[in-house]
């Protein structure tokens, strides 16, 4: 990645993972009301960031968009958005390293940057 394209995955991580917590957060209350189609305009706009970042990273699923004349639940969405979670964190694994301070910073163009990145999940 060049430092262009960690900045911009690095804001579209940020977005994705705001609105799976609010996923996450709808479905525990109401798993089966609609989302609102203002909001489903969000989560397609966000998904489709993530869809530019993720390249051929991309989910393996045959998921366009969220249809906003159909609206789907709560937890569909969580679903997908988990689905697309996993995949951001699996790239930004491959573009990240800690260093000898025990401090993660992100990789640009190969190199290591200043770039300070959080853990990977799993890992303290």
């Amino acid at each position: 990645m060049n430092l262009s394209q960690v900045n911009s995955f690095r804001m579209m991580a940020a977005q994705l993972e705001a609105l799976h917590q609010e996923m996450i957060a709808a479905t525990k209350k109401a798993p089966d009301k609609p989302i609102s189609a203002f909001k489903i305009g969000f989560v397609n706009a966000i998904l489709e960031q993530a869809k530019l970042a993720l390249g051929s990273s991309t989910p393996r699923l045959k998921f366009t968009e969220f249809d906003s004349d159909d609206l789907p639940t709560s937890s569909d969405v969580n679903f997908i958005v988990g689905q697309f979670i996993e995949c951001v964190d699996k790239v930004k694994c491959e573009n990240i390293s800690r260093n000898h301070d025990g401090v993660w910073y992100w990789r640009v163009d190969g190199q290591l940057t200043s770039i300070i990145a959080t853990p990977p999940k799993g890992v303290k």
